[in-house]
């Protein structure tokens, strides 16, 4: 088999080659060309020790942030290449990263160190190298540790989802015993931060095969949100199915964590930004709200929490509340029409303004902002069309019945 190398990685390869050191391309990037996967980056590993890695590429700029286990990062034509030294891991007492390395000029020894077998491949224009059967569990599609399962979770605890992600992701299965050892080890994930634990978790999330893995590795995912533990097999089924039909992060988040207590607290503990926070509890607070299809209504909405928003909201309730579904197309064709329209919905799209009021003789204060949200009432419910002459004759023609109401 040829794997297509990108000429930058080619160049790496053989300037390590020329002064007499082995070198591969490794990993993820092996496994995603056997594949038919474009990889996303392009690992090296070689015989080369750091320090002679420097000397091969000292005409190149090189960035040597991991030097200390053995990686140097070369840049060839503005593309960084990661190129790592062959290494043994030492012991890792933190069951997540060794506590030190050991070089070695033996590629056998750098990919019995590996994770999966997936993983653990090796290419140049020699050809593979797969100790391990990785070639044959990528063609029959299983996740499968190298060696021993157990060792190699308790390495790195982050690999017991790191395996479940690549099964989500890869549409794969996981190997029997690299399953058994799963379940035996999850609590070893209590020792890894909550960071890396939302990377994962959400490839996972996004992944072709993500609602058998949260079905059959739910006790797995209940040992960092346990709060979805009080749901019965029958409710999580249920919203897995309803996640299926929705393409985003949030969404699927937000029907996950739907009438569970505090979802901003769970998804702060689990690191997620302020963004994902407060839109998976804004969606969450209002999935039970009715949404009418009528244009006063869907304006209310769109003034409320915005298009975006709404927008989601209508496609988390069409997935969850399958005897609403005539009802919510009817609301988002309304709720485009009036984007599309530029009609009036919220004070940022009132053809008025404070200034405009100032400008007309009212006092600075608060009664501007209350005096501009009652005309906007008044546009949404369509008993003033939205034009700035218009509005600023009723405030004066109502000025003192207005004020009067503050």
């Amino acid at each position: 088999m040829i794997i297509n190398i990108p000429k930058d990685v080619d160049t790496a390869l053989n300037t390590l080659h020329a002064n007499g050191y082995e070198a591969y391309v490794v990993g993820g990037c092996v496994r995603d060309s056997i594949m038919g996967i474009i990889p996303s980056d392009w690992d090296i590993a070689t015989s080369a020790k750091p320090e002679e890695i420097l000397l091969c590429f000292n005409d190149r700029r090189i960035i040597e942030t991991g030097i200390k286990h053995g990686t140097v990062t070369v840049i060839i034509n503005k593309m960084q290449v990661e190129i790592t030294t062959y290494r043994i891991d030492g012991e890792y007492s933190d069951n997540r990263r060794p506590d030190d390395v050991l070089f070695t000029d033996k590629i056998e020894f750098d990919l019995k160190r590996r994770d999966f077998t997936i993983n653990a491949l090796a290419y140049n224009k020699n050809g593979i190298i797969d100790l391990f059967g990785g070639f044959n569990d990528i063609n029959n599609k299983i996740v499968k540790c190298v060696r021993d399962a157990d060792e190699r979770f308790n390495e790195d605890g982050l690999r017991i989802l790191r395996a479940l992600r690549f099964a989500s992701v890869l549409n794969f299965d996981i190997e029997g015993n690299t399953s058994y050892s799963i379940y035996r080890n999850k609590v070893l994930l209590t020792n890894i931060s909550m960071e890396r634990i939302n990377i994962e978790f959400n490839k996972l999330m996004m992944g072709k095969k993500f609602q058998n893995i949260l079905l059959q590795y739910r006790e797995v995912i209940e040992v960092f949100l346990p709060e979805i533990r009080d749901l019965t097999k029958e409710e999580l089924e249920y919203r897995i199915n309803a996640m299926k039909a929705l393409n985003s992060l949030i969404l699927r988040l937000a029907v996950l964590l739907y009438k569970i207590d505090s979802p901003d607290r769970i998804l702060m503990n689990l690191k997620y930004d302020n963004k994902t926070v407060k839109t998976v509890k804004l969606l969450t607070e209002n999935i039970n709200e009715k949404i009418y299809p009528d244009p006063v209504n869907i304006k209310g909405w769109l003034n409320k929490i915005n298009y975006a928003n709404l927008n989601y909201l209508i496609k988390i309730k069409k997935a969850l509340l399958h005897s609403e579904y005539e009802e919510l197309t009817k609301s988002e064709i309304i709720m485009n029409e009036i984007i599309a329209t530029n009609q009036c919905y919220s004070l940022k799209t009132l053809a008025i303004n404070g200034q405009d009021l100032i400008g007309a003789g009212m006092p600075k204060g608060k009664n501007i902002g209350i005096i501009l949200n009652k005309v906007l009432n008044e546009v949404i419910e369509g008993k003033l069309d939205n034009k700035k002459d218009t509005l600023l004759q009723y405030i004066y023609d109502e000025g003192t019945g207005l004020l009067s109401s503050l």
